[in-house]
């Protein structure tokens, strides 16, 4: 278990803030942010490469301020893979046994079977120079998990791989994961990582700590529109909550009955995932009791396997649809639908401030 008691750590102009997390064993943890939000100092942190100003980090419960990087039983893992250029791939992993002075048979014995593991047994003797960013991210994590550390630190390790690269790696780190039940702690701006791979998840933006918990209350549940935004989530606007029952909100004449239930009068921000809308032809009849509206098709995005559909409805809300319910739909720009969403999807936190004209960012 990792646990950081409000921890602070300035580096130059930059600082984290009193932060306080709490990594179970067994986690597949994840930290995003956008770039720049001291996500990576933390990871460096919990090496040992890093000292607070203030606070402990404790792992399993000791206070780890006094034990060398060397001796905390952690591998990181960095986005440039930070391999040796002089070494061949087999002097690369073997690096860390070595250190330790492990008998020559046992380092060949064990960095042959990681290198089996990972389908890399065939570049035994290349220079890393000779590798592409996916292979030479698979020698980095053999390097690490060699060692059999306690914890392995993952700083953005898929950021330079193509498409089929990434997913090959993710299907390794998960497995890595459900077969060792190691704490894993992976640093990413990528939303698309965070939701195949975590158990649990703490958002970092300006060094502060905005939201921690299950991954799906993460993606689902944020409790600010900036958190909103930066999970993903298309659809933010801004509301007064209306009647007595305090689960209608008002959204530019548009009422939307909600699962969360605010004091009549409260200014709101409300959050609607994209993919819990659902369009339909005009005059078919929605599943959902409420939150059924008329609308017109003004947008019709591609993305990589799906569109993002634009559709105007008094409000301007975000769906997503598959090429094929496209085609089944007959849904066309400038047709008149039908949209619909449940209350349980649309989450409602308190606004204070002002909120300012918000535009999607996909």
């Amino acid at each position: 278990m990792i646990e950081f008691e409000n921890v602070s750590v300035t580096l130059g102009e930059f600082r984290l803030n009193e932060l306080s997390i709490r990594i179970e064993k067994g986690d597949y943890y994840f930290i995003i942010g956008p770039s720049g939000a001291g996500k990576t100092i933390i990871l460096e942190a919990i090496a040992g490469l890093h000292h607070p100003d203030s606070g402990r980090v404790l792992i399993d419960g000791e206070d780890v301020s006094g034990i060398p990087p060397e001796k905390r039983k952690i591998a990181l893992v960095y986005q440039d893979y930070s391999l040796f250029p002089h070494m061949s791939v087999f002097n690369n992993v073997a690096f860390g046994l070595k250190l330790q002075k492990l008998p020559k048979a046992d380092i060949v014995k064990r960095v042959d079977a990681v290198l089996g593991r990972f389908g890399i047994a065939h570049l035994r003797d290349r220079a890393p120079y000779t590798m592409s960013g996916g292979e030479q991210q698979r020698v980095a994590l053999a390097r690490a998990l060699v060692t059999e550390p306690d914890i392995l630190l993952l700083d953005e390790p898929l950021s330079a791989m193509d498409q089929v690269n990434r997913d090959r790696f993710v299907a390794d780190l998960r497995a890595i994961h459900k077969e060792n039940n190691l704490t894993i702690v992976h640093v990413t701006h990528s939303r698309e990582e965070a939701l195949s791979l975590a158990t649990r998840v703490a958002v970092i933006i300006d060094g502060s700590l905005e939201q921690e918990g299950e991954r799906d209350e993460v993606f689902r549940k944020p409790p600010n529109r900036k958190v909103g935004r930066f999970v993903g989530i298309e659809n933010v606007f801004e509301g007064t909550v209306t009647g007595s029952e305090g689960s209608v909100v008002t959204v530019e004449g548009c009422s939307i009955r909600t699962g969360d239930a605010m004091p009549e009068g409260c200014r709101v921000c409300v959050f609607i995932r994209a993919a819990d809308v659902s369009v339909r032809r005009a005059g078919m009849v929605a599943d959902a009791e409420y939150n059924c509206f008329p609308a017109t098709i003004t947008e019709l995005i591609p993305r990589e396997s799906y569109y993002l559909l634009e559709i105007s409805c008094g409000i301007r809300l975000h769906a997503l649809a598959t090429e094929q319910e496209i085609k089944e739909k007959g849904l066309a720009l400038g047709q008149v639908v039908s949209v619909s969403f449940c209350p349980a999807a649309v989450h409602v936190t308190r606004e204070e401030e002002h909120i300012p004209s918000l535009s999607p960012s996909f």
